[in-house]
């Protein structure tokens, strides 16, 4: 009976790890979609529970709502809310930069009606 508890257990504690996703290279931005005010986490995953390139989140400091964020080209950051998807960013250049740089890009609704510039600044990165 022992040696089926701990092989049940071993199963389970490996099926955790496989299902969870580190996030490496981890930058926290401070800065603006438009007028308001943003705090945003991006990073690279690893641990294969996602197909993202980059995951991430952000939230508006007035609401403090997370909204997630998954690039799954490299290209587009698409934000989604509850599982739906509600827009996205396109940024210049590539986000991992150290603390101090900048980054601008675009926000962008999913039917494009709707755009505000972006800047960004980093502010922290998390230790590897």
């Amino acid at each position: 009976m022992k040696k089926v508890r701990l092989l049940f257990m071993l199963q389970f504690a490996l099926g955790v790890i496989h299902a969870q996703t580190i996030w490496t290279s981890q930058t926290t931005f401070s800065g603006f979609v438009g007028k308001y005010e943003i705090r945003m986490k991006l990073a690279i995953p690893y641990g294969g529970a996602t197909s993202c390139f980059t995951i991430g989140e952000y939230y508006y400091t007035n609401s403090k709502g997370k909204i997630f964020l998954c690039s799954s080209d490299d290209v587009k950051i698409v934000e989604s809310v509850n599982g739906k998807e509600t827009g996205y960013f396109i940024l210049d250049a590539d986000w991992n930069k150290k603390v101090g740089q900048t980054i601008s890009g675009k926000w962008y609704s999913l039917s494009k009606s709707v755009s505000y510039p972006v800047v960004l600044k980093v502010i922290a990165k998390a230790k590897e």
